[in-house]
């Protein structure tokens, strides 16, 4: 069975990266479509950059401790499931 455009692995990374809160909702909400590995991986992913793109609304002295915070999550994310 093919798949709609916005539920393509492509679509979904790029609506990811470039509009987090976008792709979060889009695989949230068509989550029943996805195998659950995919749709980990794909929650995994946008909630990475989802709070690396709300700290922009931080107060200036508190974005660089808040990214490096965030990256090390996301790499005990993703080291923890490769």
């Amino acid at each position: 069975m093919k798949r709609k455009w916005y539920l393509r692995p492509m679509v979904i990374i790029l609506m990811i990266i470039i509009t987090p809160p976008i792709g979060y909702l889009n695989v949230f909400f068509n989550r029943r479509n996805f195998e659950p590995s995919e749709r980990l991986g794909y929650l995994a992913i946008a909630t990475v950059f989802a709070a690396l793109w709300l700290t922009k609304f931080l107060p200036n002295p508190w974005r660089i401790p808040a990214i490096i915070v965030v990256a090390f999550i996301g790499m005990f994310i993703f080291g923890k499931s490769g």
